[in-house]
């Protein structure tokens, strides 16, 4: 009797042990396949030409920043079911409310590039072509088979992403630089081996006969340190090229001025405060609610800015684009600019 117990305990122990083993490693296939890249890493950082019209020449010109939401509207970050037709009718809202504005440059954050949640579809492609731009250079920042962000329901989380930002340029880009900025250092490896990159994209655009350093950039959003972190280095940054270029620095910095309570110490001070660069909205204009850029619906805080080098380019004018309604969260600035002689 004692020795059929004893049997029966070992064999239930190899059972366990094996049943265990199995679940570890498949947990660690998961792991690998759910975090793995599917898109060329030397294709991150690309530079893409499409079929469009010769730039003319002239004297100004305009710049326009926009947080695109992957053209999910104000679904952005919910775990909401969502079908074709939202994104198909947010992409003509977008394409229908910028193409008046004949921009030189526009810089993309939140632009998919082929995910599943906004059914495959090339959103850097088809804006290129659609506004009639030569080039555009991108910055992949999520290229991953699962993502759990939202956290509820876990079948949203299945299914590609790649998605990043993206500057569309009327003008020859020479050169297209990805920077991987700070991730938040409390994390688990897991958590930052699924978030996505918070990347500076530099690109080297040459407008008639000068060279102009656009930097498009999109920030942390939940941890202030990391945030502060990479604004830092973002002004490091500004020092390699505002000396020799005139320079536009764009994108979401998820910092509002004033503070809210969601956002209690503006890391965008720091830039604000530099002084080889100036807000293309004055800063005394920043408080104002009707310059705001987030919710779109509802406008109450602004995430969103345009930078430049006041010593060679000079603002003629600024303003929020309200014409793309809500086809994203947040809302799109333009500016107008021309170089100083």
């Amino acid at each position: 009797m004692f020795d059929s117990m004893k049997n029966l305990f070992s064999t239930l122990l190899k059972i366990g042990g094996i049943t265990f083993a199995i679940v570890i490693f498949t947990i660690i296939i998961f792991y690998f396949w759910a975090s793995s890249n599917g898109y060329p890493r030397n294709k991150y950082g690309e530079i893409i030409n499409y079929p469009a019209s010769p730039p003319r020449n002239k004297d100004e010109f305009t710049v326009i920043t926009y947080n695109i939401g992957y053209l999910s509207g104000l679904t952005n970050n919910q775990a909401v079911s969502r079908e074709k037709k939202l994104f198909d009718d947010n992409l003509k809202t977008v394409i229908e409310g910028l193409k008046p504005l004949n921009a030189d440059f526009i810089g993309f954050q939140e632009i998919d590039l082929d995910s599943k949640r906004s059914f495959n579809v090339n959103q850097v492609t088809e804006l290129s072509k659609a506004l009639s731009f030569n080039q555009a250079g991108i910055a992949v920042n999520w290229d991953k088979n699962y993502v759990p962000f939202p956290y509820f329901p876990f079948s949203a989380h299945f299914g590609r992403i790649l998605s990043g930002q993206a500057i569309l340029s009327r003008y020859p880009i020479t050169e297209n630089k990805r920077i991987v900025l700070d991730k938040v250092a409390n994390k688990p490896f897991f958590y930052n081996a699924f978030y996505l990159d918070r990347v500076a994209q530099v690109s080297e655009i040459k407008v008639n006969n000068r060279s102009i350093i656009l930097i498009n950039v999109h920030l942390e959003a939940f941890d202030v340190p990391t945030r502060r972190k990479q604004t830092e280095y973002i002004q490091k940054l500004l020092s390699e090229y505002v000396d020799q270029y005139p320079v536009l620095l764009i994108g979401d910095f998820n910092s509002t001025v004033p503070p809210i309570p969601e956002n209690p110490q503006p890391t965008i001070d720091i830039l604000l405060k530099t002084a080889a660069i100036k807000s293309a909205f004055p800063p005394e204009a920043l408080n104002n609610p009707q310059i705001a850029t987030f919710p779109s619906d509802q406008p109450i805080v602004k995430f969103d800015y345009v930078f430049y080098t006041p010593k060679n380019i000079e603002v003629i004018e600024w303003r929020i684009i309200d014409e793309v309604k809500q086809a994203s969260d947040h809302l799109p600035l333009m500016v107008k600019f021309r170089f100083k002689d």
